[in-house]
């Protein structure tokens, strides 16, 4: 009679990940998982499956996040009990509200202390904690269940709208020995979720209808679109419409930035488009508060204009305006369905002749915010001269991260959007300190394609440690720092506050040379203070595999007030609600 093959949990946990097309695992060594520590120092070469260790959880759940929306794959990471649990939460809650499959694992100590009133030492009530910050939390009881639970928490994770579940399992259970032929993993091409749903067809082609009557229709899309990768679908369907398409300042990307029906999302015409359209198809976006909820004044009022949404959530539809037609299923079908069908209706138009108008008084409002970059020389440089440079500086293929508070206003209006899931911002949730935890996922999982990071000095400081960690991975991704020495965003916001001029109170920074402290964790650091000294820093950076910090010297007048901050605060202001 042969004998059991026994493994323990630890093994039984990693090759489940291995089975579900994982990677990648996140994870500071732990006593509380060592045992799936040992098994992936065993069998990950075999697997191919890697450990990456990072110098906070939280830093670690934003490097997942950021490998999550450049590849469009879930992502795992791992933390222990008790404290880890409670560093990796802010992580997870960020991937919550930006949609991104996080695959969250914990430890908690032994089943039989894991009691919070007992007063066990690291013991947390985990799994009340992260039920509240994902789509989905369960706590693993029983050895056996292993493969189970994680093919249950992939399928949760990337299903309808995305977003992070958590799986908490016991120190114990991951040291228990048990026979793995009772415990059977599947693979992951028998297990994944590959098909993905269309929309009812009759309401497609009621939705076709629509379009191919409309005068002046136009196409909005948020990140839904990036997360399906509904990008080629939109752009079919807008060119065979000849109309524009509009995106958040969180999903810029879907046409390229010279494509002549984009529009950038903080622009004359992108407000023009938005209020003189008669029909609108808003594509994986709740219309939240970076759009004004969808009303006037950037919105025409309601009843005044025909809506059509698609979104995989059925919660999403109708959420923020009253939609005249709700299309549920996946944004890259369900754009594909409507693709097809608008075509079987109609001829491909022109481009509508007020698009012409449109760019021509685009092109006006663009000179006058292009007019005060132009003096290269200026000491300090103003903020938008950064994204200016580095336009110029970083190519076609470059993924672009962003972290900030008015750095990111800037950005709105400088950076150019060069593709799809190219743009790395929290949008939705606003967490400062993802810049540089973002640069080093995308790099991971896109070791081909340059990374470079703009952050306010602000931002960058929450996980400034991480720079030893790009620099351990040997990852040439490129950190530019704008600063201004102080929470420049919120100068103007205590001015607005509190009515008056008054001292900054709160607000200003000791001084930090950023370009010194990355060359004390292994990078290279460069400081400039004038556009010129940027471009030529950036030229002069070496092509090898250490990353790069430049402390870039920004007015910290200029950038109390960005571009476009009037309409930031009208957002926030809760105008439409």
């Amino acid at each position: 009679m042969t004998e059991p093959q026994t493994i323990t949990g630890g093994e039984l946990l990693v090759r489940s990940l291995a089975a579900e097309g994982v990677r990648d695992l996140w994870a500071i060594p732990d006593g509380t998982y060592m045992l799936a520590l040992e098994a992936l120092e065993r069998l990950g070469p075999e697997l191919g499956l890697r450990l990456l260790v990072a110098n906070h959880e939280s830093a670690a759940a934003h490097a997942a996040d950021a490998q999550t929306r450049v590849t469009g794959r879930p992502a795992v990471v791992m933390a222990c009990a008790g404290p880890g649990a409670a560093n990796l939460l802010a992580g997870v809650l960020c991937a919550r509200d930006e949609g991104s499959p996080v695959v969250a694992i914990t430890a908690t100590r032994r089943a039989d202390i894991d009691y919070p009133h007992l007063g066990g030492m690291q013991v947390l009530d985990q799994h009340g904690a992260f039920a509240a910050a994902t789509k989905w939390s369960e706590r693993v009881g029983q050895w056996k269940r292993l493969p189970d639970l994680v093919r249950q928490a992939f399928r949760v994770a990337t299903s309808g709208r995305p977003g992070p579940v958590h799986l908490d399992i016991p120190e114990n259970l991951l040291a228990e020995r048990g026979d793995e032929a009772t415990a059977p993993i599947w693979t992951d091409a028998t297990t994944s979720m590959t098909a993905t749903a269309g929309a009812d067809p009759a309401l497609v082609d009621r939705a076709a209808d629509l379009l191919t009557g409309a005068t002046r229709p136009l196409i909005h899309c948020g990140g839904g679109t990036l997360r399906a990768g509904a990008w080629d679908e939109v752009r079919a369907l807008a060119e065979h419409l000849g109309c524009p398409v509009t995106t958040g300042a969180g999903s810029r990307g879907v046409l390229p930035p010279d494509h002549p029906l984009g529009a950038a999302p903080v622009s004359p015409m992108s407000a023009l488009a938005k209020n003189e359209a008669d029909l609108v198809l808003v594509v994986g976006s709740r219309l939240g508060e970076l759009d004004l909820w969808g009303r006037p004044p950037l919105w025409p009022p309601l009843g005044e204009q025909t809506i059509i949404q698609i979104d995989a959530d059925p919660a999403c539809l109708g959420l923020n305006r009253p939609v005249e037609l709700a299309l549920l299923g996946d944004a890259k079908v369900v754009a594909g369905q409507l693709v097809d069908a608008v075509a079987a209706r109609a001829d491909a138009r022109d481009q509508r002749p007020e698009l012409a108008g449109y760019r021509e008084f685009e092109a006006t409002w663009r000179a006058e915010l292009d007019a005060p970059l132009a003096d290269h020389s200026r000491a300090p440089m103003i903020p938008g001269q950064i994204f200016a440079v580095a336009n110029d500086r970083f190519g076609d293929d470059a993924i672009f991260v962003q972290d900030g508070g008015n750095t990111c206003v800037w950005a709105a209006h400088y950076h150019r959007a060069r593709g799809p899931r190219q743009v790395l911002w929290t949008s939705n949730a606003g967490h400062l300190g993802t810049g540089l935890p973002f640069a080093i996922g995308a790099r991971l999982a896109c070791p081909d394609r340059p990374v470079y990071c703009v952050s306010g000095d602000s931002a960058f400081r929450f996980n400034i440690q991480e720079l030893e960690t790009a620099a351990r991975y040997r990852l040439p991704i490129v950190c530019i720092v704008a600063v201004d020495g102080a929470w420049g965003m919120e100068k103007a916001a205590q001015r607005r506050s509190w009515g008056r001029e008054a001292e900054w109170f709160g607000i200003d920074h000791t001084p930090i040379r950023y370009d010194r402290v990355a060359e004390a964790m292994g990078c290279d650091g460069a400081y400039v203070e004038t556009a010129d000294e940027l471009a030529a820093a950036l030229d002069r950076l070496p092509d090898g595999d250490r990353p790069a910090v430049i402390h870039a010297v920004v007015d910290p007048v200029a950038n109390e007030t960005p571009p476009g901050l009037d309409i930031w605060v009208m957002a926030r202001s809760g105008l439409g609600r």
